[in-house]
């Protein structure tokens, strides 16, 4: 009979060598997946910095697209017309501050007694991490007294646009076709007191992917955003609008509007009474609200004592 012998087994060395083999190979998985990790990562971060910027940019063309300015009354100082827009705080890309009054606003809500002609603001701030912020400031009614400067972060009103801002500027165009840094509307021509256009440079800040920093920063500059608007708002005329729409009126008689005495001087009783909700009195909100069509009239019939706080010019 021929004898049994048994199955040869592996070596040692063999074994080892099979080990070694495998945990190059599973090295090289790990690395490919590690390295598609870090470039999905890379990713986001790339799409998160251009979906920020863009809807930073996106708010401040509407905001710019609605900008409007209310004609100065002919005995009045230009630096005394309540309704100003002006850009200052230099940068290499422009003026990084501005204010300004803007029609793009959603229609005005009678129980938060809002308006459609807003005020709002942007300015940079650093925050306690130093990156520098960008917030815009928001006033539910347009001014009605002559303001200058920018108000704060502390404000209530303002809210965060964008963090980690590396570059903001805004840039002008003058009518004879010059783009300008800073715009002052009072120092202005009163036929072109906004700019024609403006053009937006945005750049923030992103993460930084394997290697691209020299100096190991966690964070690196992001791709340039610029956005040029068309600014086509006129320029509004109380005095000849009201003249016009009377003129159209030839069944009724002339109407003094709400807004007609608000241009004629201190309108400190208009905002004090929506700002304490007309003491509780809808009807009276609701006038005060629709200032371009209430005639001024109504006030003085229905409540005399808020027209006797007007100021004297207010009586037709």
């Amino acid at each position: 009979m021929t004898p049994f012998h048994g199955a040869r087994g592996y070596t040692l060395i063999e074994i080892l060598a099979a080990f070694f083999l495998m945990t190059i190979l599973l090295t090289l998985v790990a690395s490919v997946f590690a390295e598609n990790g870090r470039q999905r990562q890379a990713s986001l971060g790339l799409m998160r910095e251009s979906l920020s910027a863009a809807a930073v940019l996106d708010q401040l063309a509407q905001d710019f697209e609605g900008a409007l300015f209310l004609a100065n009354k002919a005995d009045r100082r230009p630096d005394e017309n309540p309704w100003r827009f002006f850009a200052e705080g230099l940068s290499d890309s422009g003026a990084m501050s501005v204010r300004f009054v803007t029609q793009n606003a959603p229609a005005a809500n009678v129980a938060q007694h809002a308006s459609g002609w807003v005020e709002v603001a942007y300015f940079l701030e650093e925050d306690d991490a130093g990156e520098q912020v960008l917030w815009r400031w928001l006033s539910p009614r347009p001014p009605s007294e002559p303001t200058r400067g920018f108000p704060d972060s502390n404000d209530e009103r303002s809210i965060r646009m964008a963090v980690g801002v590396n570059e903001f500027g805004i840039r002008f165009l003058d009518p004879e076709g010059d783009w300008v840094d800073e715009w002052d509307s009072a120092y202005q021509s009163s036929e072109v007191p906004l700019p024609v256009a403006v053009e937006i440079n945005l750049r923030l800040m992103r993460e930084a992917r394997a290697g691209e920093s020299k100096d190991q920063a966690e964070t690196v500059p992001g791709a340039p955003h610029k956005r040029r608007v068309a600014l086509g708002m006129p320029t509004l005329d109380v005095q000849a609008l009201i003249a016009l729409g009377q003129e159209g009126d030839e069944e009724g008689p002339d109407c003094f509007t709400i807004a007609q005495c608000q241009a004629e001087g201190d309108s400190a009783w208009y905002d004090d009474a929506l700002d304490t909700d007309c003491g509780g009195d809808d009807r009276l909100c609701e006038l005060l609200t629709n200032a371009s069509t209430t005639c001024w009239s109504e006030i003085e019939r229905e409540y005399p004592a808020l027209a006797a706080r007007a100021p004297e010019s207010c009586q037709p």
